[in-house]
């Protein structure tokens, strides 16, 4: 046998190891995982949360591993008001917006200084913060990209966010109007902020026509002092 034809042997034996190699990377790979997991509060509903994942007011920590357990927790609760924690204290940066999108959508519970807010089912939120202190919570609800459904759901939760039968016919009729005055591509119509419950609370309707999408975002915002 030639010294080529040995060496393409070898090579070819090679090869041949390579994709049972990786599978066998890729097994232990699930079995460690599957270990870790075993042992984190991910699988322990009765581990308590750390510092990291609550606050000590029974609120939402709002670092990553406050992120991680609000996910588990199936839930994100947050206090804006006088009464409520610092930015900071929370794990936000004193200024600026911090946008998450848990892996799974959660509930979302807002209190405010005179009562809460409650959204069934949130698929990302935005807190924005200002001289350490939390200004607003944005919440983007899931939708079926239709703007009558947005609307329709805004209709029965009207009562409880502070809004008047009369805001929520304005809103279809502005939604009307720019769906026809803009570029075809995108439009967008809001409720101005109602005070409700010690807080503001408004709501947008925003629509990607190219993509059929319809975003419904609600906001509470701290009243000034």
């Amino acid at each position: 046998m030639s010294p080529s034809m040995q060496q393409r042997r070898s090579r070819r034996r090679l090869l041949g190891w390579i994709p049972t190699a990786i599978a066998a990377a890729i097994c232990v790979g699930v079995v460690v995982a599957a270990i870790l997991m075993q042992n984190s509060w991910w699988t322990d509903p009765e581990r308590p949360a750390t510092a990291d994942q609550q606050a000590p007011d029974g609120m939402s920590m709002l670092g990553d591993p406050g992120i991680d357990y609000l996910t588990r927790e199936g839930a994100l609760r947050i206090r804006i008001g006088p009464d409520s924690l610092t930015a900071t204290e929370l794990g936000l940066e004193p200024d600026g917006p911090r946008t998450s999108e848990p892996i799974t959508p959660v509930q979302a519970i807002v209190v405010a200084p005179a009562g809460s807010f409650h959204v069934d089912v949130t698929r990302s939120f935005t807190v924005l913060a200002s001289d350490d202190e939390v200004q607003s919570v944005q919440l983007v609800l899931e939708s079926d990209g239709a703007w009558l459904t947005a609307l329709s759901h805004l209709q029965r939760i009207a009562p409880y966010w502070g809004w008047t039968e009369a805001e929520i016919d304005q809103l279809e009729e502005d939604l009307t109007v720019a769906s026809r005055a803009g570029d075809g591509r995108a439009y967008s119509a809001e409720i101005p902020p109602t005070e409700h419950k010690g807080a503001l609370a408004s709501a947008e309707v925003a629509v990607d026509v190219t993509n059929s999408e319809v975003t419904t975002t609600l906001i509470v915002s701290r009243l000034d002092d």
